[in-house]
């Protein structure tokens, strides 16, 4: 099949898009490049810097976008707790962490890669900083703001090192750091 090309071809930006975040989610930073979203978008090269005139647009954008749809869903989550004690929001959490490196860990590895960049690329520090401020809004309702930062790090740390290691955390790794946080006295 070759490029669409055209008026004809509305949803254009949106191939784009989704063949970015499929290259960033397979191949990392390392793996984007204006040529291969094209390839994989089936577009003319043209086309990716039309709408994305570097590849930071490009990455920023698909970023926001993985990240808004992390924030849906950890919303979605938080809501659905609904009044918990900190003894159930730790296990919630852990329930969270398991499902996310069972289930996400092509999105995780991303967003800890683009906080590694960011750390040289500040124009990058906006998108990579989402996931954090998502995490800390949606405990914020469940806790107080300093134990809300707190447990975002605390997240930030487990899923990090768990990502990094070569076996996955057993239940009491991850429910450990959490109840010492939100359940010191129990």
């Amino acid at each position: 099949m070759g490029a669409k090309r055209g008026p004809a071809d509305p949803g254009r930006r949106e191939r784009i898009m989704t063949a970015t975040e499929r290259i960033l989610l397979e191949h990392g930073i390392a793996g984007l490049s204006h040529r291969a979203v094209a390839r994989e978008a089936d577009v003319p090269l043209g086309s990716t810097t039309y709408y994305f005139a570097t590849l930071d647009d490009l990455l920023d954008a698909a970023t926001r976008r993985l990240s808004e749809r992390y924030a849906r869903r950890l919303r979605t989550w938080g809501a659905e707790l609904g009044e918990i004690s900190r003894a159930g929001l730790v296990e919630a959490l852990a329930d969270l962490v398991e499902t996310l490196l069972r289930d996400d860990r092509a999105a995780l590895v991303l967003s800890f890669e683009l906080s590694a960049a960011a750390m040289r690329r500040p124009e990058l520090r906006d998108s990579a900083l989402l996931y954090a401020e998502t995490e800390r809004q949606v405990l914020g309702a469940h806790t107080d703001e300093r134990t809300a930062r707190a447990l975002s790090r605390v997240l930030d740390g487990l899923l990090l090192h768990s990502l990094a290691a070569a076996t996955p955390p057993t239940r009491s790794d991850i429910t450990g750091p959490l109840a010492a946080l939100l359940t010191p006295d129990d």
